[in-house]
């Protein structure tokens, strides 16, 4: 029987625009993980019985929630990270551990473009960051993690 594992241990991981890996999972509250594909539906002349779906598009989606922080200086954490990445519509490398960085853990990473990016504050609440990064290019590739 596998374990389950909570929530908390998942980490995330985004490349800056100098390609440096950089770890964002501290100010991530919450991460969706969504892998999708468009199967388009094909039949021949003459075939009324039967109906065939064929391989298609492939999609994969990241969402994020969490908390505002910039670390005393509007371009240092997660804010700027973000900022930077959307407003030169850059395509960033996403690595995702959703059971943590153990070893025989997945690792999911894929080229991501930040789709949207939205910033929450509240009266009674604190201030938190919204975004997804939707893939870019090529597809996700799964391993396990091993150091």
């Amino acid at each position: 029987m596998m374990a389950q594992i909570h929530g908390s241990k998942a980490r995330v991981w985004m490349d800056d625009q100098a390609a440096a890996c950089i770890e964002i999972t501290a100010d991530i509250t919450e991460i969706s993980f969504t892998r999708s594909r468009s199967d388009p539906e094909t039949t021949t002349l003459g075939d009324n019985s039967v109906q065939r779906e064929v391989a298609g598009i492939r999609d994969a989606t990241l969402e994020f929630s969490g908390i505002w922080n910039t670390y005393g200086t509007p371009a240092s954490g997660i804010v700027g990270l973000l900022d930077e990445a959307y407003s030169g519509s850059l395509t960033s490398r996403f690595q995702y551990a959703p059971a943590g960085s153990t070893v025989g853990c997945p690792l999911y990473t894929a080229s991501m473009m930040i789709q949207n990016f939205a910033h929450r504050s509240p009266v009674g609440g604190i201030a938190t960051v919204n975004f997804s990064a939707a893939l870019a290019s090529g597809s996700v590739t799964a391993a396990c993690i091993t150091v």
